[in-house]
């Protein structure tokens, strides 16, 4: 199944020596920690902190805590940390400055994109790097790198053809909370949030007509509706088929 994870780019040169090619490894853009011959040694993906709204009155008990809004809990950045390790082939230093250099140059200028991470082969996480420290160890001939990016709270599941595959054999289909009804008259439709927190969801109107909240949505035209985490009813009227989709979100 291992062929399966070619959207992540992590596939390796078939000439390099099987025990020479490290297994664990994160792609950030075009850089591939394992194709530019970076060990993975440790990872560091702690809870984000929340973002809190905290009020104290005179002569209260406690306080009133207003961090919460429909069900939701708010985090800032999530700070992930990556240490990297490289084995120089000669021991030479200037080539082990020039791999710290290039390192730094594909992570560093990067703007906001997608990380992947072995250890987490559903999920990205989606960020920019906020640090790179390099050691070196003129003793060993190593280069160890520790890599810090500042990254939204949330992972964000992957939906690929790979997923699609996995979703068939081993989940519900509703896993990717993606999902056709047909509306026929007035129709309840019961849509699982499985995230871990609201959901723009995307209403698309395949065929007919079909009005919720008041506003009728012709064919192709699609709004979104706004779902807390959980189990909802939602109310449709009209004739036709309707496409309800969802990022799913998951704090992990």
């Amino acid at each position: 199944m291992a062929d399966s994870f070619d959207f992540r780019s992590m596939l390796m040169d078939p000439s390099i020596p099987f025990e020479q090619i490290p297994f664990e490894g994160i792609v950030f853009g075009d850089f591939d920690s394992r194709k530019e011959g970076w060990f993975l040694t440790a990872r560091e993906a702690p809870t984000p902190s929340e973002q809190e709204v905290i009020e104290n009155v005179p002569f209260r008990q406690g306080n009133f805590d207003f961090s919460e809004y429909n069900g939701d809990r708010f985090f800032k950045q999530r700070e992930i940390k990556y240490t990297l390790m490289y084995f120089g082939e000669n021991g030479n230093y200037s080539d082990r400055k020039s791999i710290e250099q290039e390192i730094k140059r594909q992570l560093m200028p990067q703007t906001i994109t997608e990380l992947y991470d072995t250890h987490d082969t559903i999920y990205h996480w989606k960020g920019k790097v906020k640090s790179i420290e390099v050691e070196d160890d003129e003793k060993y001939g190593t280069l160890t790198a520790t890599v810090v990016f500042d990254c939204y709270p949330f992972a964000i599941r992957n939906h690929d053809e790979f997923d699609d595959l996995w979703d068939e054999v081993y989940f519900p289909h509703w896993i990717f909370m993606d999902k056709r009804y047909e509306i026929n008259g007035k129709t309840t439709v019961t849509y699982h949030n499985i995230g871990s927190r609201m959901v723009e969801v995307t209403l698309k109107v395949v065929s007919g007509s079909v009005s919720y909240g008041g506003m009728t949505i012709n064919s192709g035209s699609s709004k979104f509706i706004s779902v807390p985490k959980g189990k909802h009813d939602i109310e449709f009227d009209g004739n036709g088929v309707i496409e309800l989709s969802a990022v799913r979100e998951e704090m992990i």
